[in-house]
């Protein structure tokens, strides 16, 4: 499978599962190659935010503490350094985009960006294409990610908390996965 563009896989863990009151904690992405989707380049970071208004159920699931955040770079610092290594002429994508480009473009406005330095009306949302894939299969599971991720076509491993860089990781496997099987 050939990409007009190279891949710019993107995860967020937050404070929240609302966007709307939602703050990015954590972003990762990996830049896949365009023709082999491959991995060309790598960005994680913790951002720096106060957690007393955090959504307990979030903080669950990503397990991220005070302790990780206290010396993290802010949301401006964050952002500018991705934007700079990871670039902008790429095909955003996600495991699911609702909450991840939400937050990228809340971060790019926060910071005085313009979100349209990204081709923002295509973007690919892994999730719906992964369970095309596995409903074809004959998958009856669950929608959540655990419940695809280790269904026999895709064998992933389980998941403990949730890290953005390693859900990058997984979102581009299952993609290789479905795009050259």
């Amino acid at each position: 499978m050939n990409f007009i563009k190279d891949v710019l896989l993107i995860d967020f863990e937050t404070t929240d599962i609302d966007p709307e009151k939602a703050n990015p904690v954590q972003l990762a992405a990996i830049l896949l190659d365009k023709d082999t989707l491959e991995e060309k380049r790598v960005f994680s970071s913790f951002i720096k935010q106060d957690l007393k208004d955090a959504n307990p159920q979030a903080l669950k699931i990503n397990g991220i503490t005070e302790q990780q955040l206290a010396y993290a770079p802010s949301q401006n610092e964050v952002i500018d350094m991705f934007v700079k290594k990871m670039g902008t002429d790429v095909l955003l994508a996600s495991w699911v985009q609702y909450l991840d480009r939400a937050m990228l473009f809340k971060m790019l406005k926060s910071a005085g960006l313009d979100s349209t330095m990204y081709d923002y009306y295509h973007y690919l949302d892994i999730w719906p294409v992964a369970y095309i894939h596995l409903a074809k299969q004959g998958y009856r599971g669950g929608v959540r990610s655990n419940d695809m991720f280790k269904f026999k076509s895709f064998g992933m491993p389980p998941r403990g908390t949730h890290d953005a860089l390693e859900d990058c990781r997984f979102a581009a496997e299952i993609l290789r996965k479905i795009l050259n099987p």
